[in-house]
């Protein structure tokens, strides 16, 4: 199962020659450890609030992985944009790391 690209930038207000470069920069794996101090909602709710484009039916898919598995790979960006969302999600308390993919 492939995971779509998180946008690198906004759609708006950035030239072609430079959206280009940011499409081409490899990406990295965000990946959420299970931890069991969180309930299924708390992940959803994390997922929801710090991905863009994150459905609950979807978070609450991720939450099932990383219940069952340990980990999931809950969305591929390039590097800086991959290291905000780990920012994102930690503050929820969630336990989050990036790979490269």
């Amino acid at each position: 199962m492939s995971l779509p690209l998180a946008p690198a930038v906004p759609e708006t207000g950035i030239d072609d020659v430079v959206r280009e470069r940011l499409e081409g920069l490899p990406p990295y794996k965000v990946v959420v450890l299970d931890c069991s101090c969180h309930t299924f909602d708390d992940v959803e709710r994390a997922l929801c609030h710090a991905i863009p484009r994150m459905t609950r039916s979807k978070a609450h898919q991720h939450a099932w992985e990383i219940h069952t598995t340990g980990a999931s790979v809950v969305v591929r960006a390039p590097k800086e944009r991959a290291e905000h969302f780990q920012e994102q999600l930690a503050a929820y308390g969630l336990r989050v790391t990036i790979e490269p993919d």
